[in-house]
């Protein structure tokens, strides 16, 4: 005779059931965490958390969206106007995608043209600073609205959301010194990001590297020389 489940176990897997099928729904946060990590951080086996390398085209999606650079207000000198010109270059060719590739390091990331680092950027797209090639010290920091220029590690300006050119008083010089100082701990970031990137077309060999190896096959025995013989040279052998 069949024994029915008693009401206490049928209530359990109930609940189990439930519990599998009522999982909270991933967020679109959640989810786009999850697609960035797989993708430039490498969170699959493979990736091994190595960053990627990418080609910018013209037109293609911004990785983080960067605050816009200040405008020089009308009748600015020129050389108070030239470290925003210069940027504005930069952020130019960004944009068209001239020659510009990009990588993603710790906490942003960093654009590069003929190898070297030209623009870093927060995740937030709000504190960006911008390099000569082959410089590790920014010309011109941005913090939101308003943009610091340098002349090595003093800064020199100060502009405001209009684009106005003032010399920093104190207080600002001091802010712009730890602008500088942490433009330039995010460029040997991004740097390091850079030198261990790997780049689109390497996937595959990231891939290969981790199968098996193929193992090397045993020589074959060679077969004996003539010159092996032992009976070589006794007299009546040829």
């Amino acid at each position: 005779m069949a024994v029915r489940p008693t009401l206490p176990l049928i209530s359990l897997a109930a609940a189990l059931a439930l519990a599998g099928c009522n999982q909270a729904p991933q967020t679109t946060d959640n989810a786009l965490v999850n697609v960035e990590n797989a993708t430039d951080l490498g969170d699959t086996p493979e990736n091994d958390e190595v960053p990627v390398i990418e080609n910018v085209a013209a037109g293609s999606t911004e990785a983080v969206a960067v605050a816009a650079l200040p405008k020089p207000a009308a009748n600015t000198p020129a050389t108070d106007a030239a470290p925003l010109a210069e940027a504005s270059t930069i952020e130019t060719d960004i944009r068209e995608a001239r020659g510009i590739q990009r990588v993603r390091y710790g906490e942003g990331w960093a654009w590069m043209q003929g190898g070297r680092i030209v623009r870093t950027a927060d995740r937030d797209g709000r504190n960006i600073a911008y390099f000569r090639r082959g410089e590790d010290k920014p010309f011109l920091v941005q913090r939101g609205d308003r943009a610091f220029a340098y002349q090595g590690d003093k800064p020199v300006r100060e502009f405001d959301h209009d684009g106005r050119a003032t010399r920093p008083d104190a207080g600002r010089s001091r802010e712009a010194e730890d602008a500088a100082k942490d433009a330039r701990a995010q460029h040997g970031q991004a740097e390091q990001a850079r030198d261990h990137a790997r780049r689109p077309d390497d996937r595959r060999g990231s891939r290969d590297d981790h199968a098996s190896p193929t193992p090397t096959p045993s020589p074959s025995p060679s077969p004996t020389r003539s010159h092996d013989r032992p009976d070589r040279g006794r007299p009546g052998q040829h």
